[in-house]
């Protein structure tokens, strides 16, 4: 997908990412499937971004769209977002939950004994089935490089809710996902969104408070 994809506010992105196909290639190996969850953070203006509280982050995710932004949380799970944003503002889309449809032998060697629905549950869990580094940081998904992001096959009902694991900005719907996957997060407080009421409630353009 092009990069202009991704230039547009975060929570927009979040929104359109889901049912995209995600793919990485790691040792010829493909593993991967459909986005059924995101979060959206925004520049300096959300207390809960990474760019309004870490100097690094702040220059990646004001840096090219289209482009991945990874950290480590808890010190331990690697995160995986792509940045997103307009007008170098900063911000980007957390993957929260991916459905597996491809490599899934290999998820699900690199996760352990779990259920096929949990293997990319959870933004910890995605870098583990994926096998993500810090070493991938700056690296495009227009399949440039061992990463790519197809446009959806099939989208159906999205729901908005409030984001996970924050103490600041907790209020922000900016968390979406399908209610129909079962590779979704426990956490399935929402309703029903469509793309038509974002764009009619845009009084966000980077701030939450």
């Amino acid at each position: 997908m092009h990069s202009d994809f991704f230039n547009r506010h975060p929570v927009i992105v979040a929104h359109d990412l889901i049912g995209c196909e995600l793919t990485i290639v790691r040792d010829g190996i493909v593993t991967g499937g459909r986005i059924v969850e995101t979060e959206a953070y925004a520049g300096m203006g959300d207390p809960a971004s990474h760019s309004a509280r870490m100097k690094f982050a702040r220059g990646v995710l004001a840096g090219p769209t289209g482009r991945l932004y990874i950290y480590r949380s808890y010190g331990i799970h690697l995160c995986l977002n792509i940045v997103s944003h307009e007008d170098l503002l900063g911000g980007g889309v957390l993957i929260r939950a991916i459905e597996p449809e491809i490599g899934i032998e290999a998820m699900r060697e690199r996760r352990g004994n779990v259920p096929d629905n949990q293997l990319l549950r959870g933004p910890g869990n995605v870098g583990q089935a994926l096998a993500i580094s810090l070493d991938d940081i700056g690296k495009p998904v227009d399949g440039s490089s061992d990463y790519l992001l197809r446009p959806p096959v099939r989208q159906g009902r999205i729901y908005a809710g409030e984001r996970i694991g924050i103490s600041k900005a907790v209020e922000a719907p900016w968390r979406f996902f399908d209610p129909d996957s079962r590779s979704v997060s426990s956490h399935r407080r929402g309703e029903e969104v469509s793309m038509e009421t974002l764009l009619q409630h845009r009084d966000w353009p980077t701030s939450v408070e």
